[in-house]
């Protein structure tokens, strides 16, 4: 099964949570806040109805393996933590395709 390429992109940063609070991987988190931001939405309850509205086309198109994906309030904590100069760097590999 091939990984999407956007998932792929942040698959070397470093995840700033510990280990128990890691139901999903960083890569998907930041794959659906990239995907979000670049459907207009701004903040992280627009970003967590936009993730509910497409649930079924994400899984889809990032083949989640537990079929579900994160909530805004694990979008939040992954961001709020978040080197954005390391993000910045992974997220240019993204748009240079």
């Amino acid at each position: 099964m091939k990984q999407a390429a956007i998932l792929k992109a942040f698959a070397d940063l470093p995840d700033p949570r510990r280990r128990a609070g890691q139901r999903h991987n960083l890569p998907l988190c930041l794959a659906l806040f990239t995907l979000a931001v670049a459907a207009g939405n701004q903040g992280f309850m627009a970003i967590g109805d936009w993730i509910r509205a497409y649930q079924t086309q994400l899984l889809d198109l990032l083949r989640v393996e537990k079929s579900r994906l994160p909530s805004y309030s694990t979008i939040r904590r992954v961001l709020l933590n978040l080197d954005y100069r390391v993000y910045s760097e992974c997220a240019r590999k993204i748009f240079r395709h």
